[in-house]
């Protein structure tokens, strides 16, 4: 009896009694997998060339697992009603998502969740051009996969979630275009092309999935729902099928809505039909968003349907105000959803601000990254120069946003910080935080409106964090307010390097007011204040 791992992708083969003109778009077949106690989790098989069809599929608890097939074909006895069993055994595991289940919306819908009840802390690495990634050579010094290395050594800084698209368009004269061959030529969204998924595809997803990695995957850009849309739910399934027994998010397009007034509705109302799609496919019930257009106020399609998990939300590059005020507003009119900031100032890119433009630096995006979390967002989404985009070379894949190759910016700074980012978070407890600006006052009229720090606290004002940013005026006085009266443990966050630093054992506020003391330096930094029974409760 075959074996298997709880969460692991496991794939069974079957054969074809005979041959079909177009599997592809023609046949389902389909395998109901039932478990201990009587679960059950229902995944498509797919054709993989000839008459080859697959099933990938993940055990979601130890047991024994029998299974069977059914083929909309029934007189192939090769694919329908096949049967058999397999054996699913616990290993110990040091990755996460495979020690603690695939994610769903956290029960208070304020974050994502392990099937176990664990919270996930969503960590993005952006990279929409996935498939120019080169696999098995890279023109970074001691590198030897563009692909693999990059996606080894955000692993070890940290990250937990790899965002890309699949990038199929119709813009044939665009640097967008050429990234995948998914069907056979002339025969676009109506034969796919087997062989290169095969030989492209499933290595670059498998490795995301083995590595421990959350895949953040759209189907394709805007665009392409307007030439094809049952061509596009087709290709859907078949995306489900292949690899949605890895762990996924999916994100449906890029910027489902796009930019042109005149087609945002139907846009709107084709990816709707595409996320159906997905939902009534994916046995699993991975979580389903849409990576949103860059719009103010944050986007409000899909928020009231039941299928959309979380918000995708584009804060984007210097196009429009970055307040955190926005993150809060829409907070509290949806509630009952995650939000993650899932695109916003690419470290090295140019931004587009209205008074001019200027690189980013890991400054601007740890200040937007730290502001989006203290603001609720349950998780961020970092991007850097030359990766979102694959640029080989300098120059290569160019466009306004600039130049700058790969093999930079995959050592810009800014994502060693964002691993400090999460892990700071874990320590503090982050999934108890919420926003709470009112706990925070100060003298100086400035520092309570303009430069006023973003603050998040539990609901029994325990544990409060503020990050003040460099623009912070060190003057006057300042104070956390509404606090217990239990002393408190006050210490600095260095978010650069990582570190922290006591800043007083014992501050015992007065009537729920506990002064705040200035800061290290002109910096960035974060402050903690943890009340002494909540340290007791924790240890």
């Amino acid at each position: 009896m075959p074996t298997a791992t709880p969460w692991w992708t496991n794939e069974l083969a079957f054969e074809a009694a005979r041959e079909h003109v177009n599997p592809y778009r023609d046949l389902d077949v389909q395998v109901v997998f039932t478990g201990p106690g009587d679960v059950q989790v229902r995944r498509p098989a797919f054709w993989d060339g000839g008459r080859t069809w697959r099933v990938r599929f993940a055990p979601t608890a130890p047991g024994r697992w029998s299974y069977r097939t059914t083929c909309g074909d029934t007189s192939d006895h090769g694919l329908h009603h096949r049967t058999g069993e397999l054996e699913c055994r616990l290993e110990e595991t040091d990755r996460p998502i495979y020690r603690h289940g695939f994610l769903r919306r956290g029960p208070d819908g304020r974050f994502l969740a392990h099937a176990d009840g664990t919270p996930f802390f969503w960590l993005g690495d952006t990279h929409w051009q996935l498939m120019c990634e080169r696999w098995d050579e890279a023109n970074k010094p001691g590198w030897s996969s563009q692909f693999r290395d990059t996606v080894d050594l955000r692993v070890r800084q940290g990250f937990t979630v790899y965002q890309t698209n699949l990038m199929v368009t119709d813009k044939a004269d665009s640097d967008w275009a050429g990234t995948a061959s998914y069907w056979l030529e002339g025969r676009e969204f109506e034969d796919i092309d087997v062989d290169y998924f095969k030989t492209a595809v499933d290595p670059r997803l498998a490795y995301i999935a083995e590595r421990g990695l959350v895949n953040a995957l759209g189907l394709g850009w805007y665009s392409v729902i307007d030439r094809h849309l049952e061509g596009v739910q087709r290709f859907a399934r078949y995306v489900v099928a292949r690899y949605g027994s890895y762990p996924v998010v999916w994100t449906l397009g890029g910027e489902v809505a796009g930019y042109e007034p005149e087609l945002r509705q139907d846009r709107i109302d084709a990816w709707r039909e595409v996320a159906l799609t997905i939902r009534a496919a994916d046995g699993y019930c991975h979580p389903i968003t849409a990576h949103a257009t860059a719009e103010r106020p944050i986007v409000p399609y899909y928020q009231d349907e039941d299928w959309l998990d979380l918000t995708l939300n584009q804060h984007a590059h210097g196009d429009f105000d970055l307040s955190t005020d926005h993150y809060r507003a829409h907070l509290a009119t949806h509630p009952g959803r995650p939000l993650v900031e899932g695109e916003s100032l690419y470290e090295g890119l140019l931004t587009v601000e209205r008074a001019g433009r200027r690189p980013v630096t890991d400054t601007m995006v740890r200040q937007v990254a730290y502001r989006a979390m203290q603001s609720g967002c349950c998780g961020y989404t970092y991007g850097a120069q030359g990766c979102w985009n694959a640029a080989w070379e300098p120059g290569e894949r160019a466009s306004m946003w600039g130049d700058m190759p790969w093999r930079e910016g995959v050592d810009l700074p800014g994502a060693e910080q964002l691993g400090h980012l999460r892990r700071f978070y874990e320590e503090v407890g982050w999934s108890r935080l919420r926003p709470d600006p009112c706990c925070f006052r100060a003298t100086y009229i400035h520092n309570n409106h303009m430069y006023a720090p973003s603050v998040s606290a539990d609901e029994d004002m325990t544990t409060v964090v503020a990050h003040f940013g460099e623009t912070y005026r060190m003057e006057g006085r300042a104070d956390f307010v509404g606090l217990r009266a239990v002393p408190y443990r006050l210490d600095w966050f260095d978010p650069r390097e990582g570190h922290w630093r006591v800043e007083e054992e014992r501050a015992e506020p007065v009537g729920g007011t506990l002064a705040v003391p200035a800061k290290p330096d002109g910096r960035d930094w974060l402050l903690v204040a943890r009340s002494e029974d909540d340290r007791s409760s924790q240890e």
